[in-house]
């Protein structure tokens, strides 16, 4: 006889962290995953786009800054990706973007080519409506 449990996981995401809620083995676990939103060190009386060159200062440009910021969130979906591997129903929600740009890179891989994936928009929420909606999302 082979009974295939289903893995179940909702996350709640916005571009600076994800909460993982895993219903698949019982009461919920909650997980947090942060973006690392700092990409380099900065040091002291430099500013927020500035970068320091030796005892000069050279001021990074809006293209820079901008492939900077593209590089840390490519770097969080794949994190999310990897976390999400193990998942056989993954329920994707949250206020911004972050939920579809997440669904895209998992669409364009082949280790989730037979999961079910969905998604949602949502308002901000604390962790106990977080487990509420993904309880209620997989009728449990």
């Amino acid at each position: 006889m082979n009974t295939k449990i289903n893995k179940q996981i909702g996350i709640w995401l916005d571009h600076s962290q994800a909460h993982f809620i895993d219903i698949s083995k019982g009461p919920a676990i909650v997980e947090t995953t942060y973006a690392d939103e700092h990409g380099r060190e900065h040091f002291a009386g430099e500013a927020a786009i500035g970068t320091k060159l030796g005892p000069t200062r050279a001021t990074n440009n809006e293209h820079h800054v901008h492939n900077i910021e593209r590089e840390v969130l490519s770097g969080y979906y794949n994190l999310l990706a990897d976390r999400l591997k193990a998942y056989d129903d993954i329920y994707l929600f949250g206020p911004t973007g972050a939920k579809f740009e997440l669904y895209n890179i998992l669409a364009g891989d082949k280790h989730f080519k037979d999961k079910n994936i969905r998604i949602e928009a949502s308002d901000n929420m604390t962790e106990n409506q977080m487990v509420a909606r993904v309880k209620y999302f997989f009728n449990m």
